[in-house]
């Protein structure tokens, strides 16, 4: 009896060592996407879309690779970390097809669960939000304006999941949010707007007095 428990035990801790050694890989690995996929963003807020580009191809394989420790593992897909990071590669790659005038990807392009997906798009009002502010400060008024009919197209179809929402963690805060943040960024459009054709009038006035 004693030579069988040994084993046992043996055989246990051999595969919690397994466990940990591939928690730390698929840890690294999320940790790795989610900079890579933050990085993106911030080259996309910058038009360098070559770069933002490489990143979320880098970021795609390291996923592939979490998906085959996950084989063996399937503990390992339902890890916070691996959530965030896919969380994170969905809100980037999204964003990057919104700047480049491309069809949305699907949750099977990018090769994640739907629920990281939606939660991924959730965020994304917020970055075209930046975008719009710095458009307007170049008066790129259509882009703006182009970006602000996606912000509103992408709460209006979360809305229409409402139910859905329900199921999952943290999707009603962030609806939340973007309500707010479309309709601040409506008034800066409109504020913008008005300013506009406020210095319009005051040349229009001021020609005619000269």
């Amino acid at each position: 009896m004693n030579e069988t428990l040994e084993k046992i035990i043996e055989a246990a801790t051999k595969e919690i060592r397994d466990r940990e050694k591939i928690r730390d890989e698929v840890f690294s690995r999320a940790r790795r996407v989610r900079m890579l996929s933050k990085q993106a963003i911030q080259y996309l807020h910058s038009n360098e879309l070559e770069k933002a580009d490489n990143n979320l191809e880098e970021a795609s394989t390291l996923l592939g690779e979490i998906i085959d420790y996950s084989k063996n593992h399937e503990e390992a897909s339902f890890f916070n970390q691996v959530e965030d990071a896919r969380q994170e590669f969905a809100e980037a790659s999204i964003l990057f097809s919104i700047n480049k005038k491309e069809k949305v990807p699907s949750p099977e392009t990018l090769n994640i669960p739907y629920t990281d997906y939606l939660l991924g798009l959730a965020d994304v009002p917020g970055e075209l939000r930046r975008q719009i502010l710095n458009q307007l400060q170049q008066d790129f008024i259509e882009n703006a304006r182009n970006n602000f009919e996606v912000m509103e197209e992408i709460y209006l179809k979360l809305t229409a999941m409402e139910e859905g929402s329900l199921l999952l963690k943290g999707m009603r805060r962030k609806m939340d949010i973007i309500r707010t943040i479309n309709e601040k960024t409506l008034a800066d459009i409109t504020n913008h707007l008005s300013l506009q054709r406020l210095i319009e009038k005051l040349d229009e006035f001021t020609r005619k007095l000269d």
